[in-house]
């Protein structure tokens, strides 16, 4: 009866942990505005905090340019939001038309990217790490713009509107921190 009482526990533990691991590579814990995501077969981890001007709003699943994407929702008062979430990398590399070089094992940073996405009328700023091979995301959002025709593609719409773009650089800058 004993070894029933102690064993019983931990192969209840390790089912939880295999249950969280099927639904995705990772296993996530929000609280506040830090997210972690640990991969639960090598016990890696991410770490995303994110800035006091970010309130946390809803855990969302959209569809994003094709691809199913399910994350933690920030917003900020001057209309920007933030998305963490997490990804297989074929997944990622789906969504994003490239393949990247991910280590098969540990972290891989890459440097942050600004674009404009014309579909989206909106300035993005993606932070990606790669863990033990899949994707970590943070995608920051800028604001909508009251009108827009979707027509100024990304290359046009950055040279015309460089200030914008470098002040919303610097905001995300300040807002966005990730650790491995």
């Amino acid at each position: 009866m004993r070894r029933i009482r102690y064993v019983l526990p931990a192969v209840l533990a390790v089912l939880i942990l295999a249950g969280c691991a099927a639904r995705g590579p990772f296993v996530e814990d929000r609280d506040g505005n830090v997210v972690i995501f640990t991969r639960a077969d090598t016990g890696h981890a991410v770490t995303v905090t994110l800035g006091p001007g970010l309130d946390y709003e809803k855990r969302v699943s959209r569809d994003f340019m094709g691809a199913d994407i399910e994350g933690w929702l920030y917003s900020a008062d001057d209309g920007t939001s933030v998305l963490v979430s997490s990804m297989a990398r074929k997944e990622f590399e789906d969504l994003v038309g490239r393949s990247i070089d991910a280590p098969a094992t540990g972290a891989k940073a890459y440097p942050p990217q600004t674009s404009w996405l014309p579909r989206l009328c909106q300035l993005v700023r993606a932070y990606v790490v790669s863990l033990d091979g899949d994707v970590i995301s943070v995608v920051k959002f800028g604001p909508r713009p009251e009108m827009c025709d979707g027509l100024v593609e990304n290359d046009a719409y950055m040279a015309a509107h460089a200030d914008e773009v470098a002040a919303f650089d610097r905001k995300a800058e300040e807002e966005v921190f990730l650790a491995w």
